[in-house]
């Protein structure tokens, strides 16, 4: 997994050089790229417990995926320099939701990696923090912080690949609920699969 998370994370720190900093938006959008997959590469590091491996063609399918998203995202941005801002300033609150998103994910990443003792494969279900209303809070966490970072970008280009990302993750979701419906014969049937009551 650190195959598929250091390029996005070097495109996060090259910007800060590639693209002058001329107002607080650029900044806070290389920041918050660059700090989302520097928390990534912690996790795969001192977090995750992984049960098997990644086929390398999908490694490397996702890391161009990650590297170029956030290569263009900071590029878009930087073409914005010297337009007005936009009318309604939400960069702020933008900031406030990547936050929350990037603290949710990790503290339900933290979760999911204690489910299992060290050298045990076996799959449980995940309890704790929203886990008993959503199967994969962290999903949910981690599209919050890219609204966050749309919110802070405001650009039609990072609004885009959040709907994209968002799109995905909800069926990630929606087939690991499948799963987890087909694995666990007690699973619980009011759990739902990224929404609280929803979805």
């Amino acid at each position: 997994m650190l195959i598929a998370y250091i390029p996005a994370f070097l495109a996060g720190v090259a910007s800060f050089v590639l693209y002058p900093q001329e107002n607080i938006r650029i900044l806070l959008l290389c920041s918050a790229l660059t700090i989302h997959f520097f928390k990534r590469i912690f996790e795969v590091l001192f977090v995750h417990n992984y049960s098997g491996g990644m086929i390398l063609d999908s490694v490397l399918a996702i890391s161009l995926s990650y590297f170029l998203s956030t290569a263009t995202v900071t590029y878009a941005q930087y073409l914005t320099q010297g337009f007005p801002e936009p009318s309604v300033d939400l960069k702020y609150l933008g900031c406030l939701l990547f936050l929350i998103g990037i603290s949710g994910n990790f503290y339900h990443h933290y979760l999911l990696s204690k489910i299992r003792s060290k050298g045990d494969k076996d799959y449980k279900i995940p309890k704790g923090g929203l886990f008993g209303l959503v199967i994969c809070p962290h999903y949910l966490f981690e599209i919050v912080g890219f609204v966050g970072i749309s919110l802070i970008s405001q650009t039609l280009y990072a609004f885009s690949f959040t709907i994209g990302s968002a799109l995905y993750l909800i069926g990630r979701s929606c087939a690991t609920g499948r799963w987890y419906l087909s694995k666990f014969d007690h699973f619980p049937k009011n759990v739902k699969a990224l929404i609280p009551f929803v979805l």
